[in-house]
């Protein structure tokens, strides 16, 4: 498979991922669509996750480093790929055994939250609702660490950006 193509894709219209259990497979990777599709591909999702890290010359480890003191968390930080590609962290399936069970959305995808219980809510995407083991409180508090580390991202990249921009043109 052709994955830099499968990122792309991705990245073009994607909202979200999600690590999902496949009978005859195994632990595979589901991907939300902004069209209303999902796809289920044969890859882990932190395989899945570590691809699309990969594309943008990133990791978790640098990221944590980097944006993990500022919220305040060691776990569960969200991820800035680029300017207004944040995937923020949720654990979106009971845990089985030692398999992954957070799933990434897209911060600018999210439209609302809808708790379904104290430790349960649904993120409302454009086309899809996906429910996560959080609570309301932490997912908007997971949406503004989102906004957090954006901003912070900006100021880190943007004088680069801008001298670069002028030097070319």
């Amino acid at each position: 498979m052709v994955w830099k193509k499968k990122i792309e894709e991705f990245l073009k219209s994607g909202e979200a991922f999600i690590p999902v259990y496949e009978n005859s497979v195994g632990t595979s990777v589901k991907l939300f669509f902004k069209d209303g599709s999902t796809e289920i591909l044969n890859i882990s999702c932190n395989s899945f996750l570590g691809k699309l890290l990969n594309y943008f010359g990133t990791s978790i480890a640098t990221n944590r480093r980097r944006y993990g003191n500022l919220i305040g968390r060691k776990q569960q930080v969200p991820i800035a790929l680029s300017y207004g590609v944040i995937l923020v962290p949720f654990s979106a399936r009971e845990p089985i055994g030692r398999q992954a069970r957070t799933g990434w959305v897209l911060a600018k995808e999210i439209h609302s939250f809808i708790k379904k219980s104290p430790s349960k809510t649904i993120i409302q995407l454009s086309a899809h609702q996906v429910p996560v083991f959080h609570s309301e409180r932490f997912c908007f508090e997971q949406l503004k660490n989102a906004r957090c580390i954006e901003l912070c991202f900006g100021e880190i990249h943007e004088p680069h950006r801008k001298s670069w921009i002028f030097s070319a043109g």
